[in-house]
């Protein structure tokens, strides 16, 4: 089976072409019915920038858990090389809101003069919320991590911790495959195809709601996938 890597962000905010990471978490396993992580690696990013109080507040890191840490400029060059050898070895990207945590990547990158991904390096990537939205499509309530761990029996001991949201994330996708098995036909060299249509159905569905609620309609850019387009 290819390696699942999962991974997830906690940031100095939502935009992710203008915020920060603070901190990473990576859990990489087999998609196995048994699961059980094979590596798991965190730690803490110094943003460069103060961290607001209403970000601590959520994940609860703050100015001075960081101050020692490794800076941005160091450490999203290395995470966008564990993801492209993740993809160049035959492994997919997993996450949770998982275009939010490539764009600030990718959005760093370019920002530090190292470019962005290539479309061409960009490999399969499963995003559970986007399947979740697609195959129960109707369901009423949040779809935040914690509501589709309630959702699929998953437990999370440290919500908002990245490594263990990441781990949540790989827990959900496979109780996913376990309740709706076509999912597991899902082809890998088609995947981002795939995904990425079901996203943009619903985005259009959600900006349709916006505008009839008199929002302004999401953005082009966000309709990009896996990573939006800063307009």
């Amino acid at each position: 089976m290819p390696e699942l890597l999962s991974f997830d962000l906690e940031t100095t905010g939502v935009n992710p072409h203008v915020d920060c990471p603070v901190s990473y978490g990576i859990v990489r396993q087999g998609l196995t019915d048994e699961g059980g992580a094979v590596d798991c690696e965190s730690g803490y990013i110094n943003p460069g920038v103060p961290i607001p109080a209403a970000a601590s507040a959520i994940h609860g890191i703050t100015n001075e858990m960081v101050l020692s840490a490794p800076s941005v400029a160091k450490e999203v060059p290395r995470l966008i090389e564990v993801l492209r050898s993740t993809w160049r070895a035959g492994g997919v990207v997993v996450g949770m809101n998982v275009s939010y945590d490539l764009t600030m990547l990718d959005a760093l990158n370019v920002r530090l003069g190292h470019g962005k991904l290539d479309s061409e390096e960009l490999g399969p990537v499963i995003d559970v919320l986007v399947l979740d939205r697609h195959v129960d499509r109707f369901r009423r309530g949040r779809r935040t991590l914690g509501a589709l761990c309630a959702v699929y029996g998953v437990d999370v001991v440290n919500a908002h911790r990245a490594v263990d949201d990441a781990r949540a994330s790989l827990e959900i996708l496979r109780a996913l495959y376990v309740r709706y098995p076509q999912l597991r036909e899902l082809s890998h060299s088609e995947c981002n195809d795939t995904v990425g249509g079901w996203y943009r159905d619903w985005l259009s569905s959600f900006s349709q709601h916006r505008i009839r609620t008199g929002e302004p309609p999401i953005a082009d850019g966000q309709f990009e996938w896996p990573i939006h387009a800063r307009e």
